[in-house]
């Protein structure tokens, strides 16, 4: 596609339009292709009779961009870049109390997590009509098609830089979210370029950006991966939104072939989380995602006064998904989890 969708079979969990593969039944699967505008909006008209991670969206990669920073009263961009042996973790989190942001990386010949910012000063918005922030020693710059993360040293100089280009976008509203302005924004499969230490490599990432009233009390269950078995892509969550007051379920599955365009997806009733496990069923065919850590990152997001308190861990680890069917597929994976209030 890399960015157009069309839809090939649609009744209740089915999508179709008509095509040279006309006929064709996929279940609980989206056909992705290179159709053209035409073929994009017809399939997100469909996909509107749908709601939440049910009913994702598909943006042009090419033309897809991030919104500028802040987007609303809780606001968290995140980026898990993957490569053969070495993995890069980014993100900004940002309250109506707080803002932090933080980068880590994973080096499997130390292997180790190795912290290399962590702070809580916030970062400048450019004067451009998409996410361009600054700080000290951070800044991220992700307009139209993709953009850039920089992590500059003590004297200035640039220490790690990674570029990235937009695939696959999918977006949707979150569960209890009815602003039409607030999705959350996946891009699972961005390729990568790297540069850290004179050695520059190659590899895919994994971006979510998303905003809106989440608390005060949350908390979720997260895996994806962008390094599974070659083209696959999976992300899957399980998650509960103010707790007590509006409460909102929100769970999803998606792997997304990114040679194929072929998005499986469970219907949100469908899949769940347990520890180091994540679970789907599709259409009779049981997926189970486990993952074994290799290395931690946790962190506290408190404010002075305790408007937010959440406590996240994020494991970088070993994943293999296996099917009912007898399908395996193994890598590596981001495996998040984050419990407390928002405020």
């Amino acid at each position: 596609m890399r960015g157009a969708l069309l839809a090939r079979r649609f009744s209740a969990r089915k999508f179709s339009f008509p095509s040279q593969h006309a006929g064709a039944s996929i279940s609980a699967r989206l056909a992705i292709t290179r159709p053209g505008c035409a073929g994009l909006a017809r399939f997100n008209s469909i996909q509107a009779e749908r709601t939440g991670p049910d009913g994702p969206r598909a943006e042009e990669g090419l033309l897809a961009r991030q919104p500028r920073w802040p987007g609303g009263w809780h606001d968290m961009v995140q980026y898990h870049l993957f490569f053969e042996d070495f993995f890069v973790q980014a993100r900004v989190f940002r309250t109506p109390s707080l803002e932090e942001h933080s980068l880590w990386i994973f080096d499997h010949s130390e292997g180790k997590v190795v912290e290399l910012v962590n702070s809580s000063e916030p970062l400048v918005q450019g004067a451009g009509e998409w996410l361009d922030v600054t700080g000290p020693k951070l800044s991220i710059q992700d307009g139209p098609g993709g953009g850039s993360i920089k992590l500059s040293g003590e004297g200035g100089q640039i220490e790690l830089e990674a570029k990235f280009q937009n695939q696959h976008v999918f977006s949707w509203l979150p569960a209890g979210i009815t602003a039409q302005d607030e999705p959350v924004i996946h891009r699972p499969d961005m390729d990568v370029i790297l540069t850290y230490k004179g050695i520059t490599r190659k590899g895919r990432g994994y971006s979510k950006r998303y905003f809106g009233h989440y608390g005060p009390q949350w908390g979720y269950r997260f895996i994806q991966s962008s390094w599974l078995g070659g083209e696959k892509f999976l992300w899957t969550a399980d998650a509960t939104f103010r707790l007590g007051s509006g409460e909102a379920k929100y769970n999803y599955f998606k792997l997304l072939d990114g040679k194929t365009g072929e998005l499986v997806q469970a219907d949100s009733k469908d899949t769940y989380q347990q520890d180091c496990s994540g679970y789907a069923d599709i259409d009779g065919e049981k997926y189970e995602a486990t993952v074994t850590p290799l290395g931690e990152w946790m962190h506290d997001y408190k404010s002075k006064c305790g408007e937010t308190n959440s406590r996240m861990q994020l494991r970088y680890c070993k994943i293999r998904l296996t099917s009912s069917k007898g399908k395996l597929l193994e890598g590596y994976a981001l495996n998040e989890r984050c419990f407390g209030v928002l405020g």
